[in-house]
């Protein structure tokens, strides 16, 4: 008898524990944090989630709006006259499909600053750099766990990235 009680109080506690991890889920441990790269003018997001099992995740970053501004320099480093040229794009996403470790993932995506053929430098021997970036509406979401989480808007400028 006594075994029998003891082996049901065993396994209420353990249907119990099982019941409150797989109700915990999917959540981000850690971040997810925003970044932008003053060298490159990456916009990183780092995070860690746990809770996953072993079941590849997806996720994805976009931004409503990305704007990147070039500018021409010469071989010497100096600008020609002229304004700088601007680019924008809107709906702008990446993906990265990562596999847990032990029920977590620890990882960063990044979105990446991108010249289009419309933003040149015209005449011989000027290289075309990107001197600002301004990245608006940005969302991450683990796609697989239906988890979205809005992001800060960030830019800089006095960028001198490059050459494209």
């Amino acid at each position: 008898m006594r075994r029998l009680i003891t082996l049901t109080i065993t396994m209420l506690a353990l249907t119990s524990f099982m019941a409150n991890t797989l109700r915990a889920g999917a959540n981000f441990i850690t971040g997810p944090t925003a970044s932008l790269s003053t060298t490159t003018g990456d916009y990183t997001v780092s995070f860690k989630e746990a809770g996953l099992g072993n079941t590849p995740v997806t996720y994805t970053l976009t931004a409503a709006t990305e704007t990147f501004t070039f500018r021409c320099f010469n071989k010497g480093g100096n600008n020609p006259q002229g304004t700088p040229n601007s680019i924008s794009f809107s709906n702008v996403s990446t993906q990265t499909t990562l596999t847990p470790r032990n029920g977590h993932i620890t990882g960063s995506i990044s979105l990446i600053p991108q010249a289009s053929p419309a933003v040149s430098c015209q005449g011989s021997g000027l290289l075309l750099f990107l001197i600002a970036v301004d990245y608006e509406g940005v969302t991450f979401t683990d796609t697989t766990n239906g988890i979205t989480v809005d992001m800060p808007s960030l830019s800089a400028s006095g960028l001198h990235v490059g050459p494209f």
